[in-house]
């Protein structure tokens, strides 16, 4: 693995702590062990004060993390929690952070620094289309509790929640309906919307659902941005001079099947015959956006309408089309597309940031940053 730059030398302390759950009709009163991995800064990195105190919860890589610094956001890493190792892995390899904890559900919230903002999300698989929805019933949709009790304990100023869109219509809306009842709760002023990374610079039809909060004794002024009026192609994401040939895949079973979802605005050139499942017969055109990413996904295929090949699409390019620039993966290529796949689009927390975050952003009052380079 190549030696991290720009990052702190840590130690990594081992202990355990007993965890409380905070009382609710939402939260479970059980003491569980907690393990616990602490990172001590040993070097100050910088003599600058950092003006914004940030933890994350089901961290993935850092989205968030990123986003923030591709803003020039002054902040200090207070903490992040992801119990994936190969996720932890990349994380730290491009982060720097005081506190890493593996295990949400094992945590005492009294015993977490202190943060501004707390952003989070929780498993999709039991909301998601691709899952089994279950909703609430199964227990990795119940983990979102987990990242309320933080918010109750901590009080940051601002919070961010995001999830899959099939959220927002399991079990008739109802299951919906009780996650806002819990963010009701905790006395934030909120708002919640769905938000497409198509609409942000980046061609991939993602829609996710977000819950942004602020607390009630800060003046609440966020909205949501609109989308931008930025639009990009897989080819605007190709690397110049890149060797595409050895992506190639059999194009022995193609056919010509010209569609277009003009709401998405995704087109499907081609797809493969003899395939049994619908999503991987499909050939996307390389002048239009690609499908969502989804952690458990085959890599997308492409007519390269550039180079006029069949290829699937690579790694490279899944990475800047979630919006990851100057990140690297110290992974096998396998984790990778797992990882890519399950997070966030770096474009569309910037979006957030940049109406919810008004006092802490350095840079001039325009979407440049939010560009694709």
């Amino acid at each position: 693995m190549n030696t991290l730059t720009n990052t702190q030398t840590t130690e990594v302390v081992s202990q355990e702590t007993e965890h409380k759950n905070i009382k609710g009709n939402h939260m479970n009163n059980i003491k569980t062990t907690n393990s616990q991995e602490k990172i001590r800064p040993v070097n100050n990195i910088s003599n600058k004060k950092p003006l914004l105190k940030v933890g994350t919860g089901f961290s993935g890589i850092g989205a968030p993390e990123q986003g923030l610094k591709e803003m020039n956001i002054d902040y200090v890493n207070e903490f992040m929690i992801e119990i994936d190792k190969f996720s932890r892995q990349t994380y730290q390899h491009n982060h720097s952070v005081n506190n890493v904890y593996t295990d949400i559900r094992t945590i005492n919230p009294k015993e977490l620094p202190d943060i501004d903002l707390f952003v989070f999300g929780s498993p999709c698989q039991s909301f998601s289309i691709q899952g089994k929805r279950q909703g609430l019933n199964d227990t990795r949709g119940t983990l979102i509790y987990n990242g309320l009790e933080i918010i109750k304990e901590k009080q940051p100023k601002f919070f961010i929640y995001e999830n899959v869109k099939g959220l927002v219509n399991h079990d008739k809306g109802n299951t919906f309906k009780t996650i806002l009842l819990s963010f009701e709760e905790l006395g934030y002023n909120f708002k919640h919307k769905v938000l497409n990374t198509k609409d942000y610079g980046l061609p991939q039809n993602r829609e996710r659902i977000f819950i942004v909060g602020t607390r009630k004794d800060i003046k609440d002024t966020f909205v949501f941005t609109e989308p931008l009026n930025i639009k990009t192609s897989i080819n605007d994401f190709a690397i110049k001079g890149k060797d595409y040939s050895k992506y190639k895949f059999d194009s022995s079973n193609v056919i010509s099947n010209k569609q277009t979802n003009r709401k998405k605005n995704l087109t499907v050139d081609y797809v493969v015959e003899n395939i049994s499942y619908q999503s991987d017969r499909k050939i996307y055109s390389s002048n239009g956006i690609s499908p969502c990413f989804r952690r458990g996904g085959s890599l997308p295929k492409l007519h390269d309408t550039r180079n006029n090949i069949f290829r699937y699409m690579t790694l490279e390019e899944m990475t800047l089309i979630q919006g990851f620039r100057n990140f690297e993966f110290p992974v096998s290529k396998t984790q990778q597309k797992y990882q890519i796949g399950n997070s966030m689009s770096v474009n569309v927390i910037k979006a957030i940031y940049k109406n919810l975050l008004t006092d802490y952003i350095n840079a001039e009052d325009n979407y440049e940053y939010l560009k694709c380079s």
